[in-house]
């Protein structure tokens, strides 16, 4: 591996390290959010967002309320499950 090769790897890794952290600094600004969760079978969940698994394949909320008026203190919902997450107030990330 040339000298070329080995820095141009070590800018891609540090690139990605600053994305990683920004992208992980802005989902815990997203936390107490209200939020609407629309879901791959076209039901619209209402919750507050509370965080989200490091590896992404989960979101904990609080307070969700399901079409059928049910309201749970708290869920785990597993991402490939949702089509999207609006959350109701226009938020300014880092």
């Amino acid at each position: 591996m040339s000298s070329e090769e080995i820095i141009s790897s070590t800018s891609e890794q540090e690139a990605a390290t600053k994305l990683r952290e920004s992208f992980l600094r802005s989902i815990r600004e997203l936390s107490g959010f209200e939020c609407t969760i629309l879901t791959y079978e076209k039901s619209s969940l209402k919750a507050k967002f509370s965080s989200w698994k490091p590896d992404g394949s989960e979101i904990l909320v609080h307070g969700l309320e399901t079409p059928a008026c049910v309201v749970m203190d708290s869920a785990l919902l597993r991402t490939p499950d949702l089509l999207a997450i609006q959350f109701e107030n226009h938020l300014d990330l880092p």
